[in-house]
């Protein structure tokens, strides 16, 4: 099931998108944009889940709906355990989205 707005993939059990609430459609439609204009685009990567969690929430209070991923499977090279995060924004949001986070992290509260 897929989210007509964000794109976004649920299981099949899932009828509404939990960010954008919007009734959920069995395959995207042909009508979405396919020249790099539309859908999720990177807006922070790292490794710190404290730094994560403070951008995931500086997103959220901005009302700026973002996708995550966590990968908890990557090993460096001397075998310790290193999480990877991402956060992903609609197209449309990464500027503004990077912003919010840059001053999330500088310490400044952004309009």
């Amino acid at each position: 099931m897929f989210c007509p707005k964000c794109e976004a993939e649920y299981r099949a059990d899932i009828k509404r998108c939990p960010d954008c609430d919007e009734p959920l459609a069995a395959e995207l439609g042909s009508s979405k944009s396919t020249d790099g204009t539309s859908g999720p685009a990177l807006a922070w990567r790292g490794n710190d889940p404290v730094s994560f969690s403070r951008a995931l929430a500086a997103l959220r209070d901005h009302k700026i709906q973002s996708f995550q991923i966590d990968e908890h499977d990557q090993l460096s090279r001397i075998g310790a355990y290193r999480p990877s995060y991402g956060i992903f924004v609609r197209r449309e949001d990464v500027s503004r989205a990077e912003k919010v986070i840059r001053e999330t992290f500088a310490g400044l509260v952004p309009d």
